[in-house]
């Protein structure tokens, strides 16, 4: 598994947001994408897998109609799409802000723990675990969370019953880290958060959903022999989160209708006439 591009500096990803800002402002609002993804876990996905990608431009660049834009901004596209997200969650109680990073902490730890065998398993990169572990102090650690949200969830099938972390707690993990690191990195930067709240979080994620699936089909073709283009860069919506319930129940099963026959008296002293059931002859559709 290649090493994931860290995400740890807001100033970074605002930059690349910036470089992207273009692009975002030309898309028109039926063109974006619904955001069916947890986020977090979509970008860091994107990330880790870059290099990969990255690995195929030669080949790429020389499919008819493939814009190589797609390859060249894709690290850009994510780092955008993590921005717009990150600064458009709800601002933390700074009073709240001691107990959410003793969370942050419990929750590091912990992931890390069970990431070391999954290492040994050769489920895990060796490397990518060993830069997480490099981290310190409180920004560090809700950036190697998110890191690690990313880690897990790209593997989520594979490893879920291979260690202690469960869904609940990757879920709170990709929802307080982002909230923290950022409160964290809004203090230190003083970053001036964009206005246009969910719309450009839309717009960043239609970006990089659109150039993330135009490399996938690029590599479908190119690696169709191997077959292994879904290893190099996996769906970013394997881990789409909990479903919605159904708006409404379903319509309840009704039992089958048994049949009885019924003897029909004999007309004009003739034969009997064959018997005619009484109910549907058919089971009802549940």
């Amino acid at each position: 598994m290649a090493s994931a591009i860290p995400l740890d500096n807001l100033e970074e990803a605002e930059a690349a947001y910036n470089r992207i800002r273009p692009e975002l402002d030309a898309l028109s609002e039926s063109e974006l994408t619904p955001i069916n993804v947890d986020l977090v876990s979509a970008t860091s996905i994107a990330l880790g897998v870059a290099e990969r990608i990255t690995g195929h431009r030669e080949r790429m660049a020389k499919l008819p109609e493939f814009d190589i834009r797609h390859v060249d901004n894709l690290v850009d596209y994510a780092k955008g799409a993590w921005y717009a997200y990150v600064t458009n969650l709800p601002v933390a109680d700074p009073r709240d802000l001691t107990e959410y990073l003793t969370e942050v902490s419990s929750l590091r730890s912990k992931m890390l723990m069970w990431a070391a065998p999954l290492v040994g398993a050769g489920k895990f990169d060796e490397s990518a675990v060993a830069k997480i572990k490099d981290g310190s102090g409180h920004k560090d650690s809700a950036s190697d969370l998110v890191a690690l949200v990313g880690l897990y969830r790209s593997k989520w099938e594979e490893v879920k019953n291979m260690c202690g972390v469960t869904e609940q707690e990757l879920g709170r993990a990709a929802q307080i880290a982002p909230a923290v690191f950022s409160l964290l990195s809004r203090r230190e930067f003083q970053t001036n958060v964009v206005s246009d709240g969910s719309l450009r979080v839309r717009r960043a994620w239609t970006l990089l959903d659109r150039a993330y699936n135009h490399c996938r089909r690029a590599l479908s073709f190119l690696r169709f022999e191997e077959g292994d283009a879904d290893t190099l860069a996996p769906s970013l919506r394997r881990n789409a989160g909990p479903r919605q319930p159904p708006t409404e129940p379903p319509p309840p099963i009704s039992p089958p209708v048994s049949i009885v026959e019924a003897p029909t008296p004999p007309l004009n002293g003739g034969g009997a006439q064959a018997s005619i059931g009484s109910g549907d002859p058919f089971m009802a559709k549940p």
